[in-house]
Formats: structure tokens, sequence, C-alpha cells
């Protein structure tokens, strides 16, 4: 499986409205107001509440900020998102503003989320910010998608092997991959009661397990698709990649199953 996308759609660089193009050479999206054909403000609050896909996003650009800037900052709510999406194009940018605490220490943070492609896990973020900041990464940068294949040997005997305890990010990466794989699912049937993690491993190509470039060997189980007559255990990979020149943080990963690669074999299942 090999892919390769822009760390920014191209096509987000045209005058989608009247006086916006400084806007959007500005990020200032984030606080774009109403809708356009191709521009859609969204508020969340008790009576909007966040869809569940929007909620991943959120926390997969504070991951990106904790990950860069070693701080434990935790989603507390979305407060609002703009969504950036062309014409006969399902994949969108999400602009997403929200507030995040450590502790009794309350942020309100910047991200922007781009899809690749729609209903597939290949993610970036090239915004990850307290908003204030004005730092965004690259435009326009050509970067290397790839997913590697299931290892022959089992990973989770010849890699590093990371606690959800001690990363809370590896929720969310079963997550994204299992939103991204059904979007029909709804987040009840996502929640602690229906997803457990059983083991991840991380192969960090000889950098140690606080790299920042790694590859992921998720096993966990999924009781929703048990209770519809699918598989119980399931197994994923995820590519977690950082350019430091151009700044943009992507994630990229997909489901496997047996009979998409006979090398699960080697998990002696």
């Amino acid at each position: 499986m090999a892919m390769i996308g822009r760390c920014q759609k191209k096509s987000y660089f045209r005058k989608i409205m009247g006086g916006s193009s400084k806007l959007e050479k500005n990020d200032g999206l984030f606080d774009f107001k109403g809708s356009t054909t191709e521009l859609e403000e969204n508020i969340c609050d008790e009576g909007r509440p966040c869809p569940s896909i929007v909620l991943l996003y959120a926390r997969m650009g504070l991951h990106r900020y904790n990950l860069l800037e070693g701080t434990k900052f935790e989603l507390r709510r979305v407060k609002k998102y703009v969504i950036s999406q062309d014409a006969g194009v399902a994949a969108a940018d999400y602009f997403i503003t929200l507030d995040a605490a450590i502790g009794s220490s309350f942020q309100t943070f910047q991200t922007r989320v781009t899809e690749e492609s729609f209903g597939f896990f290949i993610l970036r973020s090239n915004i990850a910010r307290i908003r204030g900041d004005s730092s965004a990464g690259r435009r326009g940068v050509l970067l290397d998608h790839s997913l590697p294949e299931w290892p022959a040997e089992n990973p989770f005997e010849n890699h590093y092997l990371v606690k959800e305890s001690d990363h809370d990010w590896i929720r969310l990466y079963m997550e994204l991959v299992v939103a991204t794989e059904d979007w029909s699912r709804k987040a009840e049937d996502s929640g602690p009661s229906k997803l457990e993690i059983v083991k991840v491993a991380m192969d960090s190509n000889g950098e140690g397990p606080d790299a920042i470039n790694a590859v992921f060997y998720l096993r966990f189980k999924d009781f929703y698709m048990a209770q519809i007559g699918k598989a119980l255990d399931r197994f994923a990979i995820v590519r977690r990649r950082f350019d430091e020149v151009t700044g943009c943080f992507s994630l990229v990963g997909s489901e496997v199953t047996a009979s998409m690669d006979s090398q699960m074999i080697a998990l002696h299942l």
C-alpha cells in the first residue's frame, strides 16, 4: 500500500469568495463565520453536539502539539469548526477551535486537520497552536504516505510494546482506524465498552520509545463488530511522521485482516 499526498491541497489557495484570499493566506479560516458553497462554520454546544469524527480530529491536532512541545493537554471541548471542501470532493479540511487543559490550566487551541482522501485514514495537520500564535507548517509540500506490510515475524515479540495507560494517544489511533473504516458507525459503538486494546508494538527504526517517527502495530478487540457476526480480534497498522522542515505531521493507518495479508500467520493465532 503506497500513497503520496500533499501537505496542503493546491486547490485551497484559489479565491473562494470575495476578500477571502487574505483570510486563507493568514490561516484566518479559524475565525470564518457563516457559509458559502465551499466553506461552512459549525458551532458546538449542548444543542448542537460536535460530530465524533471532529472530536477525533481535534484530539489528533492536540496530540501533534503535545508530542512536539512535550506537554499533556487534554481535550475539554470543541468550540467551533470550519469545513473547507472543494466542490464535488468528499475529502475536506477542518479548521478546529478547541479548549484543552492541564489540570486547572486552560488554553484555547487552533488546529487544522486535512483529509487526503475521504474514507481512508490518511490525515495531516500542519497547524496545532495556542490561539494567538501564528505558527504554521509550509504549504504544497509532497509527503510520502506509504504504509508497510504486516511483518513476517510477530511484531509484538520483536518490537517495543506501548502501554495505553502511559500514552492515551494509542486509543486515538485505534479509534481513527475504526472511524475511517466505517463512517456510518455511531459514537456509542466506538466507546470504551466496544473497543479494547490488547497490544501495541512500536517500530521506531532504532530511535527508541520516544521517537516521533514510527510505525505502530495494533491488536484490539471490537465488540461491536463481534455483535454483528464479524471477527472480534482486529489488527491495524498506523504510521506516524513529522517533517521538521515543512512542519507537517501525518497519521496514516489501515486495518489488516488475514485475507488481506498472508503474513498474519506469524501472529500464531
